[in-house]
């Protein structure tokens, strides 16, 4: 994903688990929203360090207002990214 056309990757957000920021990538991608996941190696192989390094799901600049859209519009991902299932 980076360097694609030459545009521009920005931190979307950042969660506390690899499950989370995966939860998340899915559902962008399912609204053909490219996205990539950072720090996950250090979040599966410290994971007492993953809530101070966080795992970071990055997107083209272009996407952001989208996916902050499509993110916040879901009821089982608050805005701080973590996963709630509610009901």
């Amino acid at each position: 994903m980076e360097g694609v056309n030459n545009e521009k990757v920005v931190l979307f957000r950042t969660y506390d688990t690899v499950f989370e920021a995966n939860v998340v990538k899915e559902l962008l991608a399912s609204y053909n929203i490219p996205s990539m996941i950072k720090n996950e190696q250090v979040s599966v192989l410290l994971p007492m360090f993953g809530p101070m390094t966080g795992v970071k799901l990055m997107v083209l600049e272009k996407d952001i207002e989208k996916a902050i859209e499509i993110v916040d519009s879901k009821s089982d991902v608050n805005e701080e990214g973590s996963n709630l299932i509610e009901g």
